[in-house]
């Protein structure tokens, strides 16, 4: 427990944490009942929109104003940093809003339609709880701590903290000692079957109905030693885990899961704390995800059923294992269907490979950018994905796209030539707007995709090169760049598009970022198989070690370097056979 006064980083990052707690009520209520009243699940009344809307609208800017006023990097940034300052600018900014948004809640409460006063109510209660929260905190100033403010505060010191470099292998505390590593996991797959742990009731339930409305199937508790214990007896296929718990906090259970044979059960933390340091540790320690609230539907719905398809994958690797095992008498039986299956599986693994090495560009073709080296590599996997790569030259540019399509096997591969295609005849139509660019090649997927009735999308990342600079956009890995100097960067494409053949429109998700390259400049592409290979132990190759070879050898040529990280990955993989294609392209500036 917390004796003194906790460094001000972490007490504004416990603050912003608390007052977007029911902030983020107020938006995702105020949405979900925007949702329902445009499906008509709901009977619209005259004004209730509107009101809705403005509610909504007033819960984004609380949310806004938080994150800016209570900025605990800005302690890093500036020695003089303004407690009492940033708190009056709290009051401010923030009461006006709430205020409104009671007002608002009250109206509606009187004059629309019954099904919707227990969720205006909510939002009411929400808006009234930021006020005392305001009235509690404004002063910045830490007052006497309650046990569970503490408990809070330590939380977030510990995430706050130099990020975990490894895996410990170390036993969770007795909350997890229930957990018996030497039963033998044999689940059944019920896919979406999702698991919310979240001590906030409101917060439960909102994400619960988010959740029933896009056809999942929903659990909730309020507590991480229970979540343990319901793991043991149920059968799960995602958690959605949040952080900031009192009895026992997400980063316990997450390492609870990760020591049990439960481990492959994928998680996805959930949390209004957003300090990028929270989300690393999370990475590190094992989950698959990291959201922070309030959850855009469209990217919940994306990140849940990339975790699922991930989840399916290990779930039918299992399954197949435990066939093996199988008493004798099934053994003849067994082989003559796996003859038979191993049949099918190596056509259409042959035809995919095929059609993956035919569509790589030629040496030729790579060394056509007169100011840029070019190197690339893809190695398929025995179990084959959809891993795409290309370099073009037209009209004096250099167009270099990069993908990885979900799932395996010959959907996957057909997927990939398409967007192959699709992405030639772009540039050939001299199409060099990235928005309109990345659009018109969603919309062909997307519509390709629903005709044919396919399960699959993509990761993209399409790049423009021209007099030393690189134009990026489109969602994929994040890129590396090894400056001469040695200095490394990485560039996050996450907030530059979207998955393409998921959604029909991502017009709104795409951005371009713009960086220049100096001479002996290198940058890297890569898919996650790169990343995500495993050696005996279940460890992955993971980004630090690639950026370390990078830097470690960016001296060398392009094809040099990418010759160095394959033999790397290779000796990190040893004997183990990689599940994933493996992608690699190298550019560096002359």
């Amino acid at each position: 427990m917390l004796s003194t006064k906790p460094p001000q980083r972490s007490w504004l990052s416990y603050l912003r944490h608390e007052i977007s707690t029911p902030i983020n009520v107020v938006i995702g209520y105020s949405g979900l009942l925007l949702e329902e009243l445009a499906e008509g699940e709901i009977r619209e009344t005259p004004g209730v929109t509107a009101a809705l809307q403005q509610i909504q609208s007033n819960g984004e800017q609380l949310l806004s104003s938080v994150k800016s006023i209570l900025n605990a990097a800005q302690l890093e940034k500036q020695d003089n940093y303004d407690l009492a300052s940033a708190g009056e600018m709290l009051r401010l900014e923030l009461e006006p809003p709430a205020n409104t948004t009671i007002g608002d809640c009250e109206q509606l409460l009187e004059t629309a339609a019954t099904e919707l006063i227990p969720d205006i109510t909510k939002i009411k209660k929400a808006a009234e709880t930021l006020l005392e929260m305001i009235d509690r905190f404004v002063d910045l100033q830490l007052p006497e701590l309650s046990n569970s403010d503490s408990q809070k505060i330590e939380i977030v010191q510990y995430a706050l903290e130099t990020p975990t470099k490894a895996w410990t292998g170390q036993k969770v505390a007795s909350e997890s000692s229930s957990f018996d590593s030497n039963r033998h996991h044999k689940q059944k797959i019920h896919p979406g079957n999702i698991l919310v742990v979240d001590d906030n009731e409101a917060n439960q339930e909102l994400l619960s109905r988010q959740l029933q409305a896009q056809d999942y199937s929903v659990t909730t508790t309020g507590s991480g030693r229970e979540a343990l214990q319901m793991v043991e007896t149920g059968q799960y296929d995602l958690i959605l885990l949040d952080i900031i718990m009192p009895d026992m906090n997400g980063y316990q259970v997450l390492k609870g899961l990760r020591e049990s044979q439960w481990r492959n059960i994928p998680v996805i933390m959930i949390s209004a704390f957003d300090e990028l340091d929270s989300v690393v540790k999370c990475i590190e320690m094992g989950a698959e995800d990291y959201l922070t609230k309030p959850f855009n539907p469209i990217l919940l719905r994306a990140r849940i059923n990339a975790c699922l398809e991930k989840k399916q994958l290990r779930d039918r690797e299992t399954l197949y294992l435990d066939r093996l095992a199988q008493a004798n008498q099934e053994i003849t039986s067994l082989n003559e269907r796996l003859q038979a299956e191993n049949m099918r599986l190596s056509a259409e693994l042959e035809v995919t490979q095929k059609l993956q090495q035919m569509i790589l560009p030629k040496e030729q073709e790579l060394h056509q950018v007169e100011a840029l080296e070019v190197s690339g590599f893809m190695q398929t996997a025995d179990e084959v994905g959809g891993d795409y790569y290309d370099v073009l030259s037209h009209n004096g540019n250099t167009i270099i796209g990069i993908g990885d399509v979900t799932g395996h096997g010959l959907k996957s591969g057909v997927l990939m030539l398409m967007v192959q295609t699709a992405v030639r005849t772009l540039v050939e139509s001299n199409e060099t707007n990235p928005v309109q660019f990345l659009d018109i090649l969603n919309r062909t997927i997307y519509n390709n995709v629903q005709r044919m009735n396919l399960d699959r999308h993509l990761s993209f990342t399409l790049l423009e090169y021209q007099d030393g600079t690189l134009r990026l956009s489109g969602q994929h890995e994040k890129m590396i760049i090894v400056r001469a100097s040695g200095a490394v960067e990485q560039i996050d494409t996450v907030d530059l598009g979207f998955p393409i053949g998921l959604d029909s429109n991502i017009s709104q998700f795409i951005a371009t970022e713009e960086v220049h390259l100096n001479s002996g400049d290198v940058a890297v592409l890569y898919t996650d198989g790169l990343t995500e290979a495993e050696n005996s132990n279940e460890e992955m190759y993971g980004l630090e070690n690639l950026c370390k070879s990078i830097k470690s050898n960016h001296q060398l040529n392009a094809n040099k370097i990418k010759e160095v990280v394959i033999e790397d990955v290779r000796r990190h993989i040893g004997k183990e056979e990689s599940m994933d294609d493996l992608t690699l392209v190298v550019l560096k500036q002359k």
